[in-house]
Order: structure tokens, then sequence, then C-alpha cells
């Protein structure tokens, strides 16, 4: 029995000397995708499972692991990457984290991860930080109080501000952090 489903490539890795083990986000959550003969040069799906490419694939289930059958639609975001060093380093920062902290599938931070995924920002260090606020919040964890008295101004700034706002926003190293670590504590509280 086979089934549908959109899914982000988050990681891949070479599993013996042909196979790929591909770590995605969709219907199922976090999932692993084994993709049989898939890092052959000859293989048909040799570009297509690239880290933050977007695919429409029917599949089917062994246990925990996901078999791809096709890939009906492809967007690949990948080729973002190769735009500049740093365009490439924030989008394995988003990575990163959605491995790090989401586990269950929702429709809305599918959208944001897509979102923040094809954006292309200057002041990745602010934006990053807005990306996990609004993580955060479609995950139903958001309290401004949680927050010590001296980040909230500063957290209110980013969650609330303009894209123009945001890119010409400075924000220093110290407080980047404070606001980063208050972020990861309440991640960790709800796990």
């Amino acid at each position: 029995m086979s089934f549908k489903g959109k899914v982000i490539v988050l990681r891949r890795l070479v599993v013996g000397d042909e196979d790929l083990l591909v770590k995605v986000y969709g219907w199922g959550g976090l999932m692993n995708m084994l993709v049989k003969e898939g890092a052959l040069p000859s293989s048909r799906y040799v570009s297509i499972f690239e880290p933050f490419n977007v695919l429409e694939l029917s599949y089917r289930q062994v246990g925990e692991i996901i078999l791809p059958l096709d890939v009906s639609k492809v967007r690949y975001l990948s080729y973002l990457a190769l735009e500049s060093y740093e365009r490439y380093m924030w989008m394995c920062h988003l990575g990163n984290f959605f491995l790090r902290w989401v586990r269950y599938y929702d429709q809305q931070l599918f959208d944001l991860f897509l979102f923040y995924l094809s954006a292309k920002v200057r002041n990745t260090k602010v934006f990053l930080i807005r990306f996990k606020l609004e993580v955060l919040k479609a995950m139903g964890l958001y309290k401004e109080e949680l927050f010590e008295e001296d980040l909230r101004r500063a957290v209110r700034d980013i969650k609330r501000g303009s894209r123009l706002f945001l890119e010409r926003m400075r924000l220093n190293q110290q407080l980047a952090e404070k606001i980063e670590r208050a972020i990861e504590d309440q991640l960790k509280e709800s796990f």
C-alpha cells in the first residue's frame, strides 16, 4: 500500500556505497527515509534528496523507515544555499534548530520553515531569533513573561518589527546570546 505526502529534506547521509539515509520533516513529523541507490551518480534521485529541497512523493512505510516510490514534484531550495556561504549557514541554522526542537508535524511550522528557508536576509542574527520566536508561538510555548525584564523590549521589537526594521536593527552579541538561551530554556522545559 502506498501513500502520498510532502516533505522538506533536512539532512542526508550515504549508507553503504550506494544508499542514502535522509532525515525529512513532513506529514509524520521528523522521519527517516531510505533511498535505495540514491547516492549513485546514475540514480534518478541524485540531486533530488539534497538538504532544503521540498518534495511531493509517493511512499510506503516499513516500520520506522519511509521508502520513496516516486517523486512527483521538487522545489529545489538547495540551490539557494549555493548563493553564498552566509546563505548556506543561514539555512543550516534553521535546519539544525528544526532538527533539535521540532518532532511532530504541524502545517503552520512546515509553512514557517519554508518561508524562512526561502527568505533572503542580511541581518541573520536578528532574523534567526525572529524565526525561533515564531516557532515558539506556533508550538504554543511563547510567553513574554518568561524572558527577563532586560530582554523583553528587544524580544518585543524583534517579534513585532517589520522586515525593514529587522534588517536595520543592531543587536549586541551578549543580548542576542541571552535571548537565545531564554528561548532554549523555554523549549527545554516543554520536552
